[in-house]
């Protein structure tokens, strides 16, 4: 028997359940300055970090999807546009991903974080092969929380195509699929929004809860913005991931105080139900 088959063995006699992982769009970790320029929010990263402290005292496991790094990057090299030029947009991720990862580092100060760079390939391996997985377990078995990312640095197709709400679904599904972790995994998208709008020129018209998403994808518009690359469209394809591998997923405003356990809590924002 091989040293990584050993490991693996002795991994499934315990697993871990009770996985959050948690997607935090750029809009929510970004701020924008009187001058017009635009910063990572120091505040918002704090206030998401004492939640995420919260949960794992209460006996949650963490896992953090953070976008902004392209925005960080701007901000460091002084841009106030965002480029079209893929090699541009590559070199930003990399300059910024440093300064996402650090200002998580200072909001989670009681706990270490693990960083994980992911690609599609990667998250497409067999689930009991998946290194990042192995990663993630025995980063979250010693009490750490994992902080992930695309890999934009290398990865053409999802700085042009992709979006974190895909990644953060995919990572949730891979980890629910695996024997590594129990079958108690659950997905929260935090953006600029309140949730799925019924209409969007009326934002008191968040729907709850969707458990046909079918019925109620027409509303998705997939309108985007100056730093994310994500919309409507991108969540509820993030929903089809997630609930189709059983894992509830909530959209909701990370600007909203406490919003993590209220959105858990069903106070505010969208649930898509696993069938």
């Amino acid at each position: 028997m091989t040293f990584v088959l050993m490991l693996e063995e002795l991994m499934m006699k315990d697993v871990i359940d009770n996985v959050l992982v948690l997607k935090v769009g750029t809009n929510t970790l970004v701020e924008r300055t009187v001058d017009g320029s635009e910063r990572l929010d120091k505040a918002s990263f704090e206030r998401l970090g004492r939640q995420v402290l919260e949960l794992q005292d209460a006996g949650q496991s963490i896992v953090i999807v953070s976008s902004a790094a392209i925005t960080a990057g701007m901000v460091e090299v002084g841009l106030k546009s965002r480029s079209t030029e893929m090699s541009e947009l590559q070199r930003l991720a990399s300059i910024g991903w440093r300064h996402v990862l650090n200002a998580w580092d200072s909001a989670l100060r009681r706990k270490t974080i693990g960083e994980l760079l992911l690609t599609q390939r990667e998250l497409g391996m067999s689930t009991e092969r998946d290194e990042a997985l192995r990663v993630t377990y025995t980063l979250l078995k010693h009490g750490d929380i994992a902080v992930a990312n695309e890999n934009d640095a290398i990865t053409h197709e999802e700085i042009a195509f992709g979006d974190n709400d895909t990644l953060a679904a995919t990572y949730a599904a891979q980890i629910s699929r695996s024997s590594l972790f129990g079958s108690n995994v659950r997905l929260v998208l935090l953006s600029d929004i309140d949730g799925v709008y019924g209409d969007v020129n009326d934002a008191s018209s968040v729907i709850a809860t969707i458990d046909d998403i079918g019925q109620f994808e027409h509303l998705a518009k997939g309108a985007t913005s100056q730093n994310g690359t994500g919309g409507m469209v991108t969540k509820f394809s993030a929903a089809k991931i997630a609930n189709a591998n059983g894992v509830e997923m909530w959209v909701a405003n990370g600007r909203i105080e406490n919003a993590i356990q209220r959105t858990l809590n069903g106070e505010i924002g969208t649930h898509f139900v696993a069938g």
